[in-house]
């Protein structure tokens, strides 16, 4: 069993560290990163707008992520995050949280 780090109250503070991490070039077509290991959350940031899924492939109705903008969300072990660009092409980048 893991210990949270404490703040100088001696109250826990809740941290992630990342782990695996894998890159997505973000086009008209939808695009995926590797498929999440045990982590129950992914930290997710672009380059440029883009559209996410969690649940399927990405399109231009699913959930925007604003260049630059970092993301936590909740996955489970086998999700597969999809990207599609919101116009211009760029980077994802998904970091496994453990």
């Amino acid at each position: 069993m893991s210990t949270l780090a404490k703040d100088g109250n001696s109250k826990a503070i809740q941290v992630l560290r990342p782990s695996t991490t894998s890159t997505v070039n973000l086009s008209a077509s939808a695009a995926s990163a590797s498929a999440i290991g045990d982590a129950r959350v992914a930290r997710i940031v672009a380059n440029d707008d883009c559209f996410y899924s969690v649940t399927g492939t990405a399109s231009t109705v699913s959930v925007y992520l604003p260049a630059n903008t970092i993301e936590y969300v909740h996955v489970y072990k086998g999700n597969v995050i999809s990207f599609i660009t919101a116009g211009n092409t760029g980077i994802a980048y998904v970091s496994e949280m453990v």
